[in-house]
Order: structure tokens, then sequence, then C-alpha cells
């Protein structure tokens, strides 16, 4: 895995990539280390690994107070990501691991901006009102879709291995296998227009 810091809190990031059309997605999912890490990698995860499989990319970020926490953040960052792409059977997957220093929300919010994901990915496990959770901050100031991850909600599935592959001949035209077909939203498509531009009904 690729690992990425700068000093003076801006991320030193390669120049983004044009990618054509119907390329895997690129998501940054943004953990705290804490014992809800796992939950927003295992969401992040299950998002990268229904995406095609031609340029997806997975990065994966957290954000420290100094210097002194760079090299343990990273070390368990890194624990951390290994488990989840073990887990989910795609270690072989390229993965690139962040660790900025500076305020949470703001430093999440310009990575994103930075890598111009398709998906951004965080919890949200606790708040005490009145004060603002940093994931209400990142929804308020984040410019991208962004998946915000609690203890419950959407139970995940095993990976149906049919649906990604029609997905991937489909160039993502069906979206679930014969099987799932009728479980999951049979009206999604049919209830959009049709796109003059890229042939999907779906976008």
């Amino acid at each position: 895995m690729r690992t990425t810091s700068a000093p003076d809190g801006k991320a030193l990031i390669a120049a983004v990539v044009a990618r054509p059309y119907a390329v895997g997605m690129r998501i940054l999912a943004a953990v705290d280390r804490s014992e809800y890490s796992e939950i927003v990698l295992e969401h992040a995860l299950d998002q990268f690994v229904r995406g095609p499989d031609n340029g997806g990319e997975l990065h994966v970020l957290t954000v420290v107070a100094n210097d002194a926490e760079v090299e343990p953040a990273r070390r368990e960052l890194d624990r951390i990501v290994s488990e989840g792409l073990d887990a989910f059977g795609v270690s072989g997957h390229a993965v690139v691991l962040h660790v900025r220093r500076g305020r949470v929300a703001p430093a999440i919010a310009a990575l994103a901006a930075e890598l111009a994901v398709d998906l951004l990915v965080i919890g949200r496990f606790y708040h005490h009102a009145p004060v603002e959770s940093t994931s209400d901050v990142v929804l308020a100031i984040a410019e991208c879709p962004t998946l915000v991850v609690g203890i419950e909600g959407h139970v995940l599935e095993p990976q149906c291995m049919a649906c990604r592959e029609v997905r991937r001949e489909t160039n993502g035209e069906q979206l679930f296998c014969a099987d799932h077909a009728n479980q999951r939203m049979p009206e999604l498509v049919t209830r959009l227009p049709s796109s003059t531009s890229l042939g999907s009904r779906l976008w």
C-alpha cells in the first residue's frame, strides 16, 4: 500500500488522471482508528468491490493532531486496512493510505476535493447535542457524494459474484443477476428518463 503525509499539513497527491466512463469508483474512507473504524472501512470496501475491475481506487485517511502521532497512526491504519482487504478477499488491490495533521473535518473535505472522489465514506457513531459532530461538519463543507455510516442501518450482504459479472458485462446497464433482480428496487431504472448522452436509463 502507498502512503502519503506532509509535514505542512498538505497531502502529497499525484495528479488526477482523467478516467473514461464506467471505470471503477474513486472512494475515500475517513477513519479515526477507534473501534468503529472497521465498520466505516467495511462499507467503503463493499462499495469498492461492487464496481468494475478496471481502475477503481480506494483511499483511506486518518487525521492526527501532531507530528508525534504520524507514524503510530500510519502503522495502525496499515493494520486496519490490511485486515479489511483480507476479509473481503481483495488483498491484491492497491490502496493509498493518507495521514494528515490538522482539524479533522476540514482535512477530510480537503483531501476529498483534491482527489475528486466519487464517494466519501465517514462514520457517525455518537452525537452530543447541541455540539456539531465531525460528520455534520464534513457534510456541510464537502462537495462530493457522502455515505455516513452508523451503528444501525443497512446490513451488508455477501457479494453476489453473478451480480458483479452482470454489471461488468452490461457496463452498468443491468445491476443485478436474475436471482436478485426482483428484490432490489425493481422500478429504479424504469422510473427515470432515458439519457441521450450515455445511453443508460439509470444515469
